[in-house]
């Protein structure tokens, strides 16, 4: 059972490294200075404007990552937890 524990544990830092990777790489609209000066901005996103493909790709990408994450951890808790 340790075994699974360590391979879960490391699957977890290896979903950390990926979400920190990504949110350091994601840049907003409001970061490569968008035409509005930061009016109408919520969470890094226009309001009124749709995103692009790509951009919607990278979000669900780190949604992912972060559920992931959070998945990996509560079940690393659960191994250790009867130790």
């Amino acid at each position: 059972m340790h075994i699974l524990g360590y391979l879960v544990a490391v699957l977890n830092l290896l979903f950390a490294l990926g979400l920190v990777l990504a949110m350091v790489l994601h840049i907003t609209e409001q970061e490569t200075g968008g035409t509005s000066g930061g009016w109408g901005i919520v969470g890094g996103r226009h309001i009124l404007a749709s995103q692009s493909g790509m951009a919607t790709f990278v979000d669900r990408f780190i949604t992912w990552i972060a559920a992931g994450w959070l998945i990996t951890a509560f079940l690393t808790a659960l191994i250790f937890r009867g130790s």
